[in-house]
């Protein structure tokens, strides 16, 4: 096993970890990472299982404790007419979160190939132009938002908001600034944006997991050496941890306003990738 490629994957773990929470495009920096360090981990299916995993089950141990009382009221209130006053708030937010799922959900199951054979094809180009795209979208949010909102959440938040996050399938789009900036934008709290952007994320990785597991089983996982177990690893845990530290950020980020650096950011970077496809 290679000292240096170790570390290249250490390097790829940390970008997915902080970049799949922060609102700057985690497939964007990966693809544009792997170009820097001359990677190209999109090759192995079972690389991209695993530091999307990491990433999973970092917030899901985050956030361990609302789903299983979501889960448990979503049953109680179903077969229990009894508890259903008790119930309902968090029956009502697992519906919320089914409905938010619902476009990603569509777009993905019919177009993921095509957005996979893109980032294939033309890589940071496409990577780039997402980027691009990301920037402009966190620039307007942070000039055009509301300084203070409501904590809950309407049927419609909950529409735009998934509309949102399947726009934010395409290579280089931000996923969480994606969600949370609609949120924001239309008067939900900034607290509550985000907790919900985040838990909208579980289940639409659950399902994007699934069906790389179901590739992967159905053509192969094509690992290029032995070693590369060791190197997803270690890119596995590299993206646990950063995913966690990450998250800590995010509140304080979206909470002070400053999206508009990351939005100056992004543009940065995607012209930046769009130049190295070019040379």
């Amino acid at each position: 096993m290679s000292f240096i490629e170790a570390i290249k994957y250490l390097i790829l773990g940390l970008v997915q970890g902080i970049t799949e929470v922060l609102p700057i495009s985690s497939s964007g920096h990966v693809e544009l990472m792997q170009e820097i360090v001359g990677v190209d981990a999109s090759e192995g299916l079972l690389f991209l299982v695993l530091v999307n995993t990491g990433s999973l089950i970092t917030l899901m141990f985050v956030f361990r404790k609302q789903i299983v009382a979501i889960i448990k009221d979503f049953v109680l209130f179903v077969f229990n007419k009894e508890t259903r006053d008790k119930t309902r708030p968090n029956f009502l937010f697992g519906v919320k979160l089914i409905i938010a799922s619902i476009p990603a959900a569509i777009i993905g199951l019919f177009f993921q190939d095509i957005f996979d054979n893109m980032l294939v094809e033309y890589g940071t180009l496409v990577s780039g132009i997402g980027l691009l795209f990301t920037g402009t979208v966190l620039i307007f949010i942070n000039y055009n938002r509301f300084r203070s909102g409501y904590t809950d959440l309407n049927f419609i938040d909950c529409i735009w908001m998934g509309i949102a996050q399947a726009i934010a399938l395409f290579p280089g789009i931000s996923r969480s600034g994606m969600t949370a900036g609609t949120g924001i934008k239309r008067g939900v709290g900034v607290k509550t944006a985000i907790e919900f952007s985040f838990m909208m994320y579980i289940p639409a990785s659950i399902g994007a997991l699934l069906l790389q597991i179901y590739k992967g089983i159905k053509e192969g996982y094509a690992v290029p050496s032995v070693h590369h177990y060791y190197y997803y690893i270690i890119a596995f845990f590299s993206a646990v941890v950063a995913t966690f530290i990450s998250f800590k950020m995010v509140f304080h980020i979206f909470q002070r306003g400053r999206l508009n650096y990351f939005g100056f950011y992004c543009l940065a970077i995607g012209i930046l990738s769009i130049a190295l496809f070019i040379v």
